[in-house]
């Protein structure tokens, strides 16, 4: 499986979550975001990755996407979080489709989106990389 880039180092994915929780915590955020936490067996939370949803300016769609540290990967975790982020701003009326994009090598996200019921909209460039466009409607 090719990944965009390497994964990040456990540092740098941990410095990653830092920002993340120190955005979502503004006064008026630009993204909605949700931390994905698990608890260890020694029973201590430990931060997996986050889900962060942005409204984008026309309609009622919002950019989806997720981050997770490789340890966690495989678990189910972003699915989970991916769903429940969905549910939850659909039940509020914030928005009633969403789109992803992701690495044309990304099997593992491609099959994430398909199992989240996404459907391929086009392959394209974005960020500067092949990618797939997905769409979910609700």
């Amino acid at each position: 499986m090719q990944y965009i880039g390497q994964p990040l180092s456990d540092e740098k994915a941990l410095k990653n979550f830092q920002t993340v929780l120190q955005l979502s915590q503004q006064s008026k955020p630009r993204s909605l975001y949700r931390v994905i936490e698990v608890t260890s067996d020694q029973g201590s939370e430990e931060l997996a990755g986050f889900v962060r949803l942005k409204r984008m300016a026309s309609g009622n769609t919002a950019l989806i996407g997720v981050m997770l540290r490789a340890k966690f990967e495989g678990q189910g975790l972003a699915f989970q979080a991916q769903q429940s982020v969905m549910e939850e701003v659909w039940d509020k009326g914030f928005c009633r489709s969403f789109t992803a994009y992701c690495h044309i090598n990304n099997e593992r996200a491609n099959r994430l989106y398909q199992r989240l019921g996404f459907n391929h909209v086009q392959q394209l460039i974005y960020n500067h990389q092949p990618s797939i466009q997905w769409q979910r409607g609700f």
